[in-house]
């Protein structure tokens, strides 16, 4: 009987110990591991507006502010050189179709951009070389409300109102051209466009003003 307890208390003792042994050695528990804190995922980028990604080429494409483009220049320059020819044809024919081609680039270039004075300017004198002077005057009006302090837009403007007879309008233009710093004295004493100009009295009396002095 002794022997039997003796037993029976040292299994209880083995079991006891085997479960304080068992504590330490959860292979899990109820509650969820505490997760670690994770660093927040960098924003992503917004994805480039193809509209905006172009803007600033767009933007270094254009000429500066009140500046023509390129292009309206070179439909310029093209209509400069159709004058010159017409200017130099030796048949009327060669004379009056590059005159034509000028008027359609002059147009071109003011079609392009409206604003653009010498474009007027020079189409007025396109026209007056047609003999078209009420539309040349039309042009010239335009291009000195773009720029009055254009010298040569002035000249031009006294040039057609010569041909058109207007006398006191183009010795006032003439002299507001003075006045800007036109100085082609060779215009002033040959030209034949503001022939009726210098067969005034004023002529001479705007020339002195501005301190020019030509000889015939």
């Amino acid at each position: 009987m002794r022997n039997w307890i003796a037993v029976a208390t040292i299994a209880i003792l083995v079991s006891v110990g085997l479960m304080g042994m068992g504590c330490d050695k959860m292979p899990w528990s109820k509650s969820e591991p505490k997760a670690e804190p994770q660093q927040p995922a960098p924003a992503q980028e917004k994805p480039a507006d193809p509209a905006e990604a172009a803007k600033p080429a767009a933007e270094a494409a254009k000429p500066a502010s009140g500046e023509p483009s390129q292009e309206v220049k070179a439909h310029l320059k093209q209509g400069m050189s159709y004058v010159s020819i017409a200017k130099n044809a030796t048949s009327k024919s060669v004379y009056n179709e590059n005159l034509q081609n000028a008027i359609a680039e002059f147009s071109n270039s003011i079609n392009k951009d409206p604003n653009y004075a010498e474009a007027y300017s020079n189409r007025a004198v396109a026209y007056m070389l047609q003999k078209k002077n009420n539309k040349a005057l039309d042009d010239l009006k335009k291009a000195k409300e773009l720029k009055p302090d254009n010298a040569t837009i002035r000249y031009n403007l006294a040039s057609v109102h010569s041909l058109m007879g207007n006398t006191d309008y183009g010795l006032d233009e003439l002299d507001a051209a003075l006045d800007k710093g036109f100085n082609d004295y060779d215009s002033l004493r040959k030209d034949p466009d503001i022939n009726n100009l210098r067969k005034s009295k004023e002529f001479q009396k705007i020339l002195e003003k501005h301190k020019v002095f030509i000889t015939k």
